[in-house]
C-alpha cells in the first residue's frame, strides 16, 4: 500500500461537506501503513482549510492485533482536531462490536449503519440542523493546531484490555501539572470498574527536575490501583534515565520501548503470559 493508493481512497463531497473515506478491502498488519493512511486523511484536510463530516467505509477492512491501537489513536486525534461528525457503515460483526465496545468507555455515538446511503442521509440530518450562517462558522478550520485536553489523550482499547496514555508533546513543569493529568486518568480508570494493560507514549514529553517526584509517585498509584502491567515507548534520554533508577530501586520491570509495535507486541506478549 502506498500514499498513491490511500489518496484515492479519500474523496471530499463538498455539496454535504462530506469526506468520504474508502478503507474497504485493506488490511492494516502494522502501525506505519495507518500512520501514512491518516498522514494523508490530515494533509488533505488541511489543505481545504475547513472541517468536514466523516464518511466511513469499513467493508472487508481487516486491522490486525499489531495495528489496532495505532487505527484507534490517529483516528481519534482526525476526529477530534477535524471532524464535524462520523457515520461508519458496512462493518463486520466484529468491528462492529470493537467500535461499541469503544464507544462505551469512550463515551462517543458509534453511528453505525448498513449501507453507504443510511451513512450518508444521516450526516446530511446533522448538517440540517444548522442554519447557512451557522454552518458557515462551524466548517472553519482554524490556522492553529487545537490543544488538546487531557481527556483527550487517555484512550481505552477495551478489545485489547489497553489503556493507551498519550504524553506526546508535553511538559511537566512541577507537580500541579503532574496532578491535572493523573486526576484525569485516574477518575477514568475508576469509571471503567477494571484493571488495563497501560501503553504510555513519551514522545516529546519534558519532565522536569521539580516534578519528577510527583510523576513518579502518581504514576506509581495508578499503576498499583489500576495495572496489570506497563510498557513505555518513544522516552527521550533522560526519561529513560529517571525511568530505569526507579525500576531498580522500586523493583518494577521499566519495559521501555523505541516505537509503539515493539511496545503493543510487548503488551500482546504479557497478555499470553510470555517474558
Amino acid at each position: 500500500m502506498t500514499g498513491t493508493s490511500f489518496a484515492d481512497r479519500i474523496k471530499f463531497l463538498k455539496n454535504d461537506q462530506v469526506m468520504d473515506v474508502d478503507f474497504s478491502n485493506l488490511t492494516f498488519e502494522s502501525s506505519g501503513p495507518v500512520n501514512e493512511f491518516y498522514d494523508e486523511v490530515d494533509r488533505r484536510i488541511v489543505e481545504t482549510g475547513e472541517k468536514w463530516f466523516f464518511l466511513v467505509s469499513y467493508r472487508e477492512l481487516h486491522i490486525m492485533l499489531e495495528a489496532s491501537i495505532t487505527f484507534a489513536h490517529r483516528g481519534k486525534k482526525t476526529n477530534l482536531a477535524y471532524s464535524l461528525g462520523s457515520a461508519r457503515y458496512a462493518a463486520s460483526l466484529d468491528m462492529q462490536q470493537t467500535i461499541k465496545e469503544r464507544s462505551e468507555v469512550e463515551r462517543f455515538d458509534p453511528n453505525l449503519h448498513d449501507t453507504r446511503d443510511e451513512a450518508l442521509a444521516h450526516l446530511r440530518s446533522l448538517r440540517a440542523k444548522y442554519t447557512p450562517a451557522e454552518f458557515a462558522q462551524l466548517i472553519v478550520l482554524e490556522d492553529t493546531v487545537p490543544t488538546r485536553s487531557f481527556d483527550d489523550r487517555i484512550i481505552f482499547h477495551a478489545d485489547l484490555q489497553i489503556m493507551e496514555a498519550d504524553f506526546s508533546d508535553l511538559a511537566f513543569e512541577r507537580s500541579r501539572d503532574v496532578d491535572g493529568f493523573y486526576d484525569v486518568l485516574e477518575e477514568k480508570l475508576a469509571e471503567t470498574g477494571r484493571r488495563w494493560y497501560f501503553l504510555v507514549n513519551y514522545r516529546n514529553c519534558t519532565i522536569e527536575p521539580e516534578a519528577w517526584m510527583a510523576f513518579a509517585n502518581r504514576g506509581k498509584r495508578a499503576n498499583l490501583a489500576y495495572s496489570n502491567g506497563s510498557v513505555r515507548f518513544d522516552t527521550s534520554r533522560e526519561t529513560e534515565a529517571s525511568i530505569l533508577q526507579d525500576a531498580k530501586r522500586e523493583d518494577f520491570e521499566p519495559n521501555l520501548f523505541s516505537n509503539r509495535d515493539d511496545a503493543i507486541k510487548r503488551i500482546l506478549d504479557m497478555q499470553r503470559g510470555e517474558g
